[in-house]
């Protein structure tokens, strides 16, 4: 992507740049990570970028987190880091989430759910769209558009999670508590072992019963590790980990 200066501030101010997450790890094959992909009913073409173009969007980018089910469709998913310019954009990635088909996550030669944390970047250069797709939301791999994908958690059918370490964060009525997020720092070696996880914001901030149950929970995941140039490298990368009462409490 040929990047103006222009774009380039916006770029370093919402946090964000993109690219085709793909990657040689498919040749492994008792582990991949999810993938975006490039078939027809993958992200990347989905996106209407005449349509996000036509609705005075020139510029802006998004994160967005997607769990990907064994069959490749998202079950699950997550949009942030909008502006009220990029407003159009994140109606269109919302949508087209929906429908998108990512390639699965593999573990241990089989496909398994899997978390995947992604960023979208848009621009208008020269009158003419162009839309990259990030797998990982790391502002310095990002600025440098490097071939990066993020540690992904997963699901692993008849692995044992131990969630009876999670205390419960919420109060004693669904309505008396408030929606929080929790900003995490993750180190996984190469072979996918947690080495280090901690809560570096939460919010609101006087929720620490919500940075107690992240941390809890996010050690009890099983995780890929993060991918560069194809393979598995050591890394510390952040996620978010959102606490809506409801939603907690169905799972």
């Amino acid at each position: 992507m040929n990047v103006t200066p222009r774009f380039t501030k916006t770029f370093l101010a919402v946090f964000v740049a993109g690219l085709i997450a793909t990657t040689s790890a498919q040749s492994q094959n008792d582990m991949r990570p999810a993938l975006v992909g490039n078939g027809p009913k993958s992200l990347v073409n989905l996106i209407n970028t005449k349509h996000v173009m036509e609705r005075s969007v020139q510029h802006g980018a998004l994160f967005f987190y997607a769990s990907v089910d064994p069959n490749g469709f998202p079950s699950y998913s997550k949009v942030w880091g909008m502006t009220k310019e990029t407003e159009p954009l994140r109606d269109e990635l919302r949508q087209k989430l929906s429908q998108a088909r990512f390639v699965p996550a593999i573990y241990q030669h089989r496909p398994v759910f899997a978390g995947f944390y992604g960023t979208l970047a848009f621009s208008v250069v020269d009158g003419k769209p162009h839309l990259r797709i990030f797998a990982n939301q790391e502002l310095s791999e990002l600025q440098k558009e490097t071939d990066f994908i993020a540690p992904q958690p997963l699901t692993i059918p008849g692995h044992i999670y131990d969630f009876t370490k999670v205390k419960e964060p919420f109060g004693p009525w669904m309505n008396e508590d408030k929606p929080g997020v929790a900003d995490m720092s993750l180190t996984i070696d190469a072979s996918g072992h947690l080495k280090d996880v901690r809560v570096e914001n939460i919010a609101p901030p006087e929720k620490q019963q919500y940075a107690n149950a992240a941390v809890a929970i996010f050690r009890e995941r099983v995780y890929l590790p993060a991918y560069r140039n194809g393979k598995p490298v050591d890394s510390t990368t952040h996620a978010k980990f959102y606490f809506v009462p409801a939603f907690y409490r169905l799972q």
